[in-house]
């Protein structure tokens, strides 16, 4: 009797999602404190005994990852991105690597919307004001704040996630745009300085790559309406923290909603103390359903690549 291949999963998750596996493999699933994952150190010195690790974007690729990964055959994302994978680096030496794109698109995109309005009707700092025992009597007008059907909401990139967007804002007749590297002659197509000056709303929605790595800086600010709100579900690593905590301070930023960091789980004490700001640790996309989907999908790109098929979300060819 052949012995099955050994897979690891890098944070907790229910064994019956990854019922596809049950016959082929011996899953390793971290136990770890509520859903955290499983430490780098930890992960280096196990993974050389794995043939395929499910993960959450957590592993970086790397020249010391491959090189202690001797027996693994693929590395799945439980995750639409991928900027986490060297997918050169993999192919090169003959390991798949796959992702789960579809299933977080509108969680992300709900998620995105409900923060606009948020921010735009000053729930936060309405919520604080109750909380902290300041509500002495009703206040007409003190809260007002602005609807978003009145505003005009710019989208930046165009995939999936910002396509679903679309639709949700258009569908309660605020006016929207998009931006996106190919120019488009659709009505709705702006040039990216257009978009920025005429939108009392950004959000983003483009991949961490060269090109866009601090691509909100001083100067992408300096182009946007005064007040401006700023949506990033994105990456963290596409904003310049610290010119956008800058433009907060004086006002050129209105507010933001941010659920993504480069240097997750840290955020930087000035934004947290700020009330017209919605942060949020990483969760736009997962919904309880969307989780279990995600994660038995991986399962299956697992299944496929350990049974010597090509898995149905592959990034790469081996």
């Amino acid at each position: 009797m052949n012995q099955k291949q050994k897979v690891l999963i890098t944070r907790r998750v229910p064994h019956e999602w990854l019922s596809v596996l049950d016959d082929i493999a011996e899953v390793t699933i971290w136990d770890g404190k509520n859903a955290s994952l499983m430490p780098r150190d930890m992960l280096m010195d196990l993974i050389g005994n794995y043939n395929a690790v499910i993960n959450f974007t957590d592993i970086k690729t790397d020249e010391e990852f491959i090189h202690q990964a001797r027996q693994l055959k693929i590395i799945a994302n439980v995750s639409i991105g991928h900027d986490n994978l060297n997918l050169p680096l993999l192919t090169e030496k003959g390991i798949w690597a796959t992702n789960t794109p579809g299933f977080f698109t509108y969680p992300t995109a709900e998620y995105a919307f409900v923060g606009m309005m948020i921010i735009l009707r000053k729930m936060l700092e309405a919520d604080s004001f109750v909380r902290n025992g300041d509500w002495h009597g009703f206040e007409p007008g003190r809260w007002d704040g602005v609807s978003l059907h009145e505003c005009s909401v710019g989208i930046i990139g165009l995939g999936s996630i910002g396509s679903q967007l679309k639709k949700l804002v258009k569908a309660i007749g605020a006016d929207v745009v998009y931006y996106t590297r190919k120019k488009s002659n659709e009505k709705d197509y702006r040039p990216l300085d257009e978009l920025l000056r005429s939108s009392d709303i950004i959000s983003l929605h483009v991949p961490l790559n060269s090109s866009t790595k601090k691509m909100v800086d001083a100067n992408f600010i300096s182009k946007m309406k005064d007040g401006a709100i700023l949506v990033n579900t994105s990456r963290g690593g596409i904003l310049d923290l610290n010119d956008c905590i800058a433009a907060l301070k004086t006002g050129k930023l209105g507010g933001a909603v941010l659920d993504v960091f480069e240097d997750e789980p840290h955020v930087p004490a000035p934004l947290r103390a700020m009330k017209n700001v919605l942060l949020t640790p990483h969760m736009a996309g997962g919904t309880h359903t969307v989780r279990e989907l995600s994660v038995s999908a991986a399962a299956r790109n697992v299944a496929d690549a350990l049974s010597g098929k090509k898995p149905q979300h592959a990034l790469n060819s081996i």
